[in-house]
């Protein structure tokens, strides 16, 4: 059977492996050389030579192949995201592997399946060559893992930092030191290019800095909404200045999860919040915010589903123009739920905020 998702063009030959005759001649690549193509299309290949027993595993299901094979077998410092691949759905990589014949896939209710692989063909020769390098690399870093499980050695827990990003503001001044409006900034950074500035514009007099009519736009006056009678200092502080600068930039938060990578999002941090409630006659968990970690909603429902064997739906939040979702769970199963995540991508219950 053909699946319904979107096809997308099937993979062109190439002569001289994957990726051409000389790519297993260098070292293993460093993590900020992958590109998520050929992570996916690495991961895919470990998936099956790795971590699948095709004889018995098959059919596997895409976000179960994704979720489990997959993700786990990406290199050491890398983190697999399909969403920033070309192909930007698990479901159309795998069709690209269906019409080039490496692979059987069927779909029913809207779930695509692999039921066979072909680990003869071509393309996991090619693939083997092209990752040969990296192949030993990934099997000796795979080695010392499985050591520490055995030792007990927990996974470690989400790094949360907080970044800033300039706003309409403060765009000048990072406009005048040479500095991207567009890029994401920590504190310390922040605070360096508005020192830099104050220095280059010769404004520092002794413990104070100049407010120039530029400085006062950037971090004094309101666009549009100035009171006429309102006044400004000739002089300031420079940790006034910084207090301004933080009022006038906006506030982002990247949380990385191990296995996951980060993930920055617009605000502070937020908790996964767990709500449990009855309706009807059944009880319910209900968790928001696994986005804002990394985590895709419609795979970790898949995964919960088998491992409780409860009902899951999936919501949107509500809202405009919210993309986040909505998990909900039958049967309150917050402990299962924190226990999961723990083992998995090591976050704690400190994470989480539950309603009872």
């Amino acid at each position: 059977d053909s699946p319904k998702a979107d096809v997308a063009p099937a993979p062109q030959e190439q002569p001289q492996g994957a990726a051409g005759a000389d790519s297993g001649a260098c070292s293993a690549r460093g993590a900020a050389d992958w590109s998520q193509d050929d992570l996916l299309e690495f991961c895919f290949m470990q998936a099956f030579k790795v971590s699948l027993d095709v004889e018995k595993a098959l059919p596997v299901e895409a976000s179960e192949l994704y979720e489990k094979h997959m993700k786990p077998q990406r290199p050491e410092g890398t983190a697999l995201d399909v969403k920033k691949s070309s192909h930007k759905q698990i479901g159309k990589f795998l069709n690209v592997m269906r019409k080039a014949k490496v692979i059987d896939v069927i779909e029913k209710k809207g779930v695509i399946s692999v039921t066979k692989v072909d680990l003869g063909h071509k393309m996991f020769a090619q693939m083997q060559e092209k990752y040969a390098r990296d192949i030993a690399a990934t099997s000796s870093t795979a080695a010392e893992a499985q050591e520490s499980a055995g030792s007990g050695v927990a996974v470690a827990p989400p790094k949360i930092s907080t970044v800033w990003k300039p706003t309409h503001y403060t765009e000048p001044l990072f406009k005048a030191m040479g500095r991207s409006k567009s890029d994401l900034y920590s504190w310390e950074d922040a605070s360096k290019i508005l020192k830099a500035y104050c220095e280059k514009e010769n404004l520092v007099e002794g413990d104070e800095v100049k407010l120039t009519e530029d400085l006062l736009a950037i971090l004094f006056r309101v666009a549009g909404g100035q009171k006429k009678d309102a006044t400004f200092p000739e002089k300031a502080d420079f940790s006034e200045l910084e207090d301004k600068l933080q009022d006038r930039m906006q506030e982002h938060t990247t949380i990385e999860v191990s296995g996951v990578g980060p993930t920055t999002r617009k605000g502070p941090p937020v908790k996964i919040e767990v709500s449990l409630s009855r309706k009807g006659a059944h009880n319910i968990t209900r968790i928001c915010n696994l986005e804002a970690y990394g985590l895709d909603v419609q795979s970790m429902g898949d995964e919960l589903k088998r491992k409780l064997n409860c009902t899951v739906h999936i919501e949107d939040m509500p809202g405009k123009n919210v993309k986040d979702k909505m998990l909900q769970l039958q049967g309150h199963v917050v402990e299962e739920l924190q226990a999961h995540v723990l083992a998995k991508y090591g976050i704690r219950e400190s994470f989480f905020s539950v309603k009872r």
